[in-house]
């Protein structure tokens, strides 16, 4: 979608090809933030940051992972992310910030507690007019409230403290008001894609250069230049002349089961557990590897450890976020701990497979159910008995009982347990800092004392649960250069082909650096893609 707009602002003729009935692939299905240090919101707002903050976090984040995060892609994607989200918002799509969303390492170099991230503002779908049942479904839509995706941080803890409450409450009058005007309203990434096609329909004249149901077969290549693709739309094969050239965003391969047992090395993986969306199967990136294309991190995922209890419903959901709650901790097969729950996803993900706790145990007490598990009596919480029964929950009246359900050992267990309660009860974690950064307190119980994101498990009974490795995505594919060109395995240009996003091996490198970090790396490559097949270059200094 960006690299479509820009195409056309550089008088260019673009064509979105969508293999899906709908549009928006995995950003539409996601809370569709977006992250990216020094931008225009954070200026406008008055938050403190800069382009040589945004360079010092990469590089103590992200580290030396080779060409894939080499210092000129790092540089094109501040400069260049700059550039494009006022573009963006020249064109008419409006961001909020997501104020206090805290980059996830914020106490590295370069860290920014304020947070970076920005998001969609709630979106009319009759404003598609014809288009307006051709976007994936927003995120909110599983939760059955026109809810932003900063909002959800609060309204999960709407009990827990006036303020949450308070945004509960507006989020609440929002869906009762949309309910009343018949309005289809859009939030999450769902707003995202919304708004940019509503922008290419307004471009276009009323017809969007958007295809649906149109998967791309192969690339066509003509005197070692790829010159268009062959699709397949309604089922009809068609070959697509590109002039400029061809851009590759169609994600990665998470649910590949062949590529992703090939490819995952020391994370083995195939793809049983993804939640990326249906359409994520690997196609594409075959399609360029075929050409000769350079890979790299096809090991990688975007990680998002899950509870999977079948018809567990909003109990499912309660528990899987239990990570950053007080109450709750992580525990291998010996019943002990190994990493910051309430850290980034993908650091918990790949913790889990450097320690070989694949899966491990959630491990909580009744005050967390008592506090957290939504779906129950307010005034009486409790985890539903048949949940117990089938054994999708192991519960136990004492630790020791507890273990012999989870059949770990229970000295173990038992003293993993003392040792965390014994710091937790004054808001501390010497072993794996938990609640010591801005990003694990945003994200924890505002109402809960010391500390938002950790305290000790110490009412009975004990409860736990089993967590996997999902993904909502893979994060390595094809290499490109700082303008978003493929290279070859001698590190060539491909002439003509183009990529972003999980077709590629990400600028993030192996971490995660913040809320949207996936979003920001598709979205600001595509636009340096379009600009660089209209021999438009990004302006250097814009960011500074």
């Amino acid at each position: 979608m960006v690299a479509a707009l820009a195409a056309l602002d550089s008088g260019l003729q673009p064509l979105v090809v969508e293999k899906q009935a709908l549009v928006g692939g995995s950003t539409g299905l996601s809370g569709g933030i977006v992250w990216l240090p020094n931008n225009p919101l954070m200026r406008a707002g008055g938050i403190a940051d800069s382009h040589e903050d945004g360079l010092a976090y990469l590089a103590d984040v992200v580290g030396e992972i080779g060409v894939a995060s080499s210092p000129a892609r790092r540089e094109m994607f501040l400069t260049a992310g700059y550039e494009m989200m006022n573009f963006l918002l020249r064109k008419g799509i409006r961001l909020e910030r997501c104020a206090g969303w805290s980059d996830y390492y914020p106490n590295h170099k370069g860290g920014n507690e304020a947070g970076r991230a920005v998001e969609g503002i709630p979106f009319n779908a009759a404003r598609l007019g014809e288009w307006s049942d051709k976007v994936q479904p927003p995120l909110a839509r599983n939760y059955g409230f026109v809810v932003k995706t900063n909002e959800l941080r609060s309204v999960q803890y709407f009990n827990r403290a006036p303020g949450a409450f308070a945004v509960a409450l507006r989020v609440f009058l929002r869906t009762v008001a949309a309910r009343i005007r018949r309005r289809d309203i859009l939030t999450n990434g769902a707003s995202l894609i919304a708004q940019m096609l509503k922008v290419l329909i307004d471009l276009s004249d009323g017809e969007p250069p958007v295809w649906t149901n149109a998967a791309m077969e192969d690339l066509i290549v003509e005197g070692g230049r790829v010159v268009g693709a062959r699709v397949m739309r309604d089922g009809s094969a068609l070959n697509i002349a590109a002039r400029k050239g061809v851009l590759l965003a169609a994600g990665g391969f998470s649910h590949n089961a062949d590529m992703r047992r090939r490819y995952s090395g020391d994370q083995p993986n195939d793809g049983k557990w993804s939640i990326a969306n249906a359409g994520d199967t690997g196609e594409v990136l075959q399609a360029a590897m075929r050409l000769g294309a350079r890979t790299d991190l096809l090991d990688e995922a975007w990680w998002l450890p899950s509870v999977f209890i079948v018809d567990g419903g909003a109990v499912a959901g309660s528990l899987g976020v239990g990570r950053q709650r007080p109450g709750a901790i992580f525990v291998d097969s010996t019943g002990r701990r190994f990493c910051n729950e309430s850290n980034s996803y993908v650091e918990v993900g790949k913790a889990m497979y450097a320690n070989k706790a694949v899966p491990c145990w959630m491990v909580f007490d009744h005050g967390y159910v008592r506090r957290y598990v939504a779906g129950a009596n307010p005034l009486k919480r409790r985890l539903p008995a048949e949940l117990i029964e089938r054994g999708a929950v192991q519960r136990g009246d004492t630790i020791d009982d507890l273990a012999r359900q989870m059949e770990v050992p229970a000295d173990g267990l038992a003293h993993t347990i003392e040792r965390f309660n014994r710091f937790a009860a004054k808001g501390l974690d010497p072993d794996f800092g938990r609640g010591q950064s801005a990003y694990n307190d945003c994200l924890g119980d505002p109402g809960y004392r010391p500390n938002a994101s950790i305290g000790p498990l110490d009412r009975a009974p004990y409860y736990a649960v089993k967590v996997y490795p999902a993904d909502v995505g893979t994060c390595g594919g094809v290499v490109t250069n700082e303008h978003a060109q493929v290279l070859d395995e001698q590190d060539r240009v491909i002439a003509g082909l183009y990529a972003t996003g999980n077709t590629t091996a990400t600028v993030m490198g192996r971490t995660y650096p913040g809320a949207g970090a996936s979003i920001a790396n598709s979205m600001v490559f595509g636009y340096v893609a379009a600009r660089h097949a209209a021999g438009r270059r990004v302006a250097g200094e814009m960011s500074r």
